[in-house]
């Protein structure tokens, strides 16, 4: 769930706020496992950072760590999405609903969900909404 381990570590000493020793280190973006205990966390963001074919793993994980009604917060480019709808309906499946959704901007999409339970569908379930597509970049 994070992307620059280094700079999740720098964070608190770039803010004023000084080392914090008992926090837990960030866990590579390849992990879909992060360290961290079922529903410890307030908010979770996953900015960028949806770009494998595995998104519903990190999406149960996020679920897994967040408090009951914690928020989950999503800033992805929009043309990766060929239906938004769809991905929304998927991502209320896995136990969010959507608070707010800002589609104003023409290159990213944000996204506020909550935690509202463990996901509703079982791991075999398919949920189509979730398949983004690839990221074009383009000369401006």
């Amino acid at each position: 769930m994070f992307e620059e381990p280094e700079w999740a570590e720098a964070a608190p000493v770039a803010a004023g706020i000084g080392p914090v020793t008992s926090w837990p280190l960030p866990a590579a973006a390849s992990q879909n496992k992060v360290p961290l205990e079922d529903e410890s966390v307030d908010v979770a963001v996953f900015c960028l950072s949806l770009m494998g074919t595995n998104i519903r793993d990190f999406l149960e994980e996020a679920n897994r760590v967040l408090k009951p009604g914690g928020l989950l917060k999503v800033a992805e480019v929009s043309s990766r999405f060929e239906d938004v709808r769809t991905f929304l309906r998927a991502v209320t499946k896995l136990g969010f609903k959507v608070v707010s959704k800002d589609l104003t901007n023409s290159h990213f999409f944000l996204f506020d969900f909550q935690k509202t339970g463990p996901p509703q569908v079982g791991p075999k379930a398919q949920l189509s909404g979730l398949k983004l597509q690839p990221c074009l970049y383009k000369r401006r």
